[in-house]
């Protein structure tokens, strides 16, 4: 399963951007320390305060590479690497953050959502830079093993800092490792700690945990927990991490959105009834809508009994008092064809469907939205369409190179990705979201721009370093 918000993208060169839309990551403005910021823990180690905030503009390295259509032609502000490869940034709205390692480099890694990840905790200072200006609102010297992008209460993007403690053996136990979180907003401010934190466990500022065949959401603070629904016969729920979904036999859904979460029904093979998802109201624990109650909307095919034929459903999308769900319209081995529909939560009506394909990359806003490659599968290029009504704005076309989309501008205007043109060394391209017109080509894969959603504003990592440009 890959639905893909625009804001979310997968890892694509050196840049790490973790933002709002597919995570329902919301957004935080920062308070600095120069104005009286405060201290901290970090995982175990104490985290101060590093200075004051910048008043300027940060000025760095002039940046070199193509233009980026959708943004402006110079960066707002840029930052040397200050090693060999190009600093790692989370996106927390508004707010970019990285880490600077003890010699004075900024980290980087190769996972998706993480500035650092050492076996052992190393000194590192956090820098919160606004996203318009460069400017340091806060920095924070900690000792961490991993550095990662969280949300928090709400949706709230977080990081969490992470050391670990180890018991020696008494000589009958084994030595053992503990790993404590400390989970900072996006102004720099601590959270909460989290013990026997693991990576990816946190969603919403609810630890997500394995409890025997389904998962267990606990808020961290305190409150009530929920338990996901899970029902059948031998039936498993697992949650992905990356893509923040869970996962039944055939069905999926993001595991938390819009403050409501998942569950599923007859979730096995060895079941007679087909597949379902459920909706739960977080606050509350209680059922508010399933697709077992949904109208199955006109193109999904039918067996003898009046139930799809396929069991294949998957919730796209929640917003505005509505969930987009994906329902399978027939058997096959492949993908296939899917019908996309849309339905009210409160009343259950079914509102409008339209055919849609297996995955999709959404614009931030969510108004639009592209056809993505499904894996292991041919891919004949990609679509854009409404998503309130399905009206396709445009597809491509045979003898067209394919083009893989990567992510939207903040305001969908233009459509960033990648081409299989295996003449092109590079083959970056963008184009006009409304017509398909190709607005720039031959575009380095590390050089597409990731996107701050709050301000619109996009970043690019290079072995130069990072270049911030303000939207067009």
């Amino acid at each position: 399963m890959n639905h893909r918000s625009g804001t979310r993208p997968r890892a694509r060169g050196a840049v790490v951007g973790i933002s709002a839309a597919g995570m329902s990551l919301s957004l935080a403005l920062l308070t600095g320390c120069g104005g009286g910021g405060g201290h901290g823990t970090a995982g175990g180690g104490r985290a101060t305060a590093a200075g004051p905030a910048a008043a300027d503009t940060v000025k760095g390295p002039a940046y070199r590479g193509p233009a980026l259509p959708g943004f402006a032609a110079r960066p707002a502000w840029s930052l040397p690497a200050g090693g060999s490869s190009a600093p790692g940034v989370l996106d927390l709205g508004s707010t970019l953050l990285l880490a600077k390692d003890a010699q004075g480099g900024y980290t980087n890694t190769s996972a998706e959502g993480m500035l650092s990840d050492y076996d052992e905790a190393e000194p590192l200072t956090l820098e919160f830079r606004d996203v318009k200006t460069g400017a340091v609102r806060k920095a924070l010297k900690v000792k961490a093993k991993t550095v990662e992008a969280v949300t928090w209460r709400g949706g709230a993007p977080a990081v969490a800092v992470t050391s670990s403690t180890t018991s020696a053996s008494d000589g009958l136990t084994e030595a053992k490792t503990t790993t404590t979180a400390t989970l900072y907003g996006a102004d720099g401010g601590e959270l909460a700690k989290v013990p026997s934190y693991e990576r990816g466990t946190l969603l919403d500022g609810y630890r997500v945990e394995k409890s025997g065949d389904t998962l267990r959401l606990t808020p961290v603070g305190g409150g009530p927990s929920r338990t996901v629904t899970c029902t059948g016969t031998a039936a498993s729920c697992t949650y992905d991490a990356e893509t923040g979904t869970a996962d039944a036999s055939v069905a999926h859904a993001p595991l938390i959105s819009g403050g409501y979460y998942a569950g599923f029904l007859n979730a096995s093979n060895y079941q007679t009834e087909p597949e379902q998802i459920t909706l739960s109201e977080l606050a509350t624990g209680k059922q508010v809508w399933s697709t077992a109650d949904a109208k199955i909307p006109k193109g999904v095919a039918l067996d003898d009994k009046g139930h799809p034929k396929s069991e294949e459903k998957r919730i796209l999308r929640i917003a505005g008092g509505k969930v987009l769900v994906g329902w399978k319209a027939g058997l096959s081995l492949s993908s296939g064809s899917w019908i996309h529909a849309w339905y009210d939560l409160k009343s259950g009506a079914l509102l409008t469907s339209y055919q849609g394909p297996a995955e999709v990359l959404f614009s931030p806003s969510g108004d639009l939205a592209a056809r993505d490659v499904v894996k292991f599968e041919d891919f004949p290029g990609t679509a854009v369409w409404q998503t309130a009504d399905g009206k396709r704005l445009w597809e491509q076309q045979d003898g067209e190179h394919a083009l893989d989309p990567v992510r939207f501008t903040a305001d969908g205007s233009v459509l960033y990705g990648t081409t299989d043109d295996k003449s092109a060394t590079d083959t970056g391209i963008a184009v006009d979201t409304r017509t398909k017109k190709v607005l720039a080509k031959n575009l380095p894969e590390d050089g597409i721009p990731s996107v701050d959603t709050a301000t619109g504003y996009g970043y690019v990592g290079t072995q130069a370093g990072l270049f911030v440009f303000a939207p067009a």
